[in-house]
């Protein structure tokens, strides 16, 4: 039988692959680093890992701290700040107590309303002060007069005492009728609105707020005087919108969160006044009567010229 060849051992052929190996073995690896000595020495010492812990928590800390004051300092692009002008708006008048048993109890049934600017129907309280005047000389009784011609001193303090009784049961129940607090929300809206209009409209703007630096004289301007009140600027536009936005999402909050139309419906209202107020600022150039009316309503530069998302 002929010789068998001889074969290179197992180890032999390994090491023979392994230096054919692409990938460097652990052998092969070079022995420094990039890292300098010093960053070393300081990450691995106790005191120095404690020291960076304790800025990162007090890094974390300071932003949470920061956060949290954005956030209340932070006001809705949609409702916006409850300023003393909105909140006179939303306040309801007080309701006042039944005549006969104010009377019966001596208390005065006109009480808490006679400070009540804004009435129902249209009226002011020159309108009714004029009616109640009138109506009290046009009631009043006749001088009692007997058949020798003398006036009845008996009879007559006792007529004025019940015409006086009368003409105050009288008052008290028209100042009832023309109350705001038993008025419907229609009534209250088209209160809200004339007050917008008071408010807000340039017929009495134009006159208190003080103007531009580089605005023109309203006697060198070219337009044409305006006849009646001022209904359809921007601002009066604006806060007239926003009446019916607060009291839209007022009712989603409560009541309507499920209401899908009506959140279309305040999602229109506020890009309408959104694209308003933008035309406000570059009309007015950021001047005197945007100031005003974003300072009224409770709004920011984010209700103006930021994304709104409702």
């Amino acid at each position: 039988m002929p010789p068998r060849p001889a074969l290179p051992s197992q180890s032999a052929l390994t090491r023979y692959f392994t230096n054919l190996r692409v990938t460097p073995t652990r052998h092969h690896l070079a022995a420094f680093s990039t890292t300098p000595v010093p960053h070393k020495r300081e990450h691995r010492s106790s005191e120095g890992l404690a020291t960076s812990e304790k800025r990162r928590l007090d890094n974390l800390a300071l932003q949470e701290r920061l956060k949290q004051e954005r956030l209340s300092n932070a006001v809705n692009p949609v409702t916006g700040r409850a300023t003393p002008f909105v909140k006179s708006l939303e306040t309801p008048s007080p309701l006042l107590p039944p005549v006969d048993w104010a009377l019966t109890h001596n208390i005065d049934p006109t009480k808490g309303h006679d400070d009540a600017l804004h009435m129902n129907f249209y009226l002011t309280p020159k309108d009714m002060e004029t009616a109640i005047e009138n109506s009290k000389r046009l009631t009043a009784p006749a001088n009692p007069v007997s058949a020798s011609g003398v006036v009845d001193s008996y009879v007559w303090p006792e007529k004025l005492e019940a015409h006086q009784k009368d003409h105050d049961h009288a008052v008290a129940a028209i100042q009832r009728i023309v109350s705001l607090s038993i008025g419907s929300n229609a009534d209250r809206q088209r209160v809200n609105t004339v007050r917008c209009i008071e408010t807000f409209g340039r017929h009495n703007t134009d006159a208190t707020l003080p103007r531009d630096p580089d605005a023109r004289p309203l006697e060198e301007s070219k337009k044409t005087p305006r006849a009646g009140p001022d209904t359809g600027s921007s601002e009066v536009q604006a806060a007239i919108l926003t009446v019916k936005i607060r009291n839209l999402a007022k009712m989603l909050e409560t009541t309507g969160n499920k209401d899908k139309h009506n959140k279309r419906n305040l999602r229109l209202l506020v890009h309408k006044r959104q694209k308003l107020l933008k035309y406000l600022k570059r009309k007015e150039k950021g001047g005197v009567r945007y100031r005003n009316v974003m300072t009224a309503l409770g709004l920011d530069e984010a209700a103006v010229m930021k994304e709104l998302s409702i």
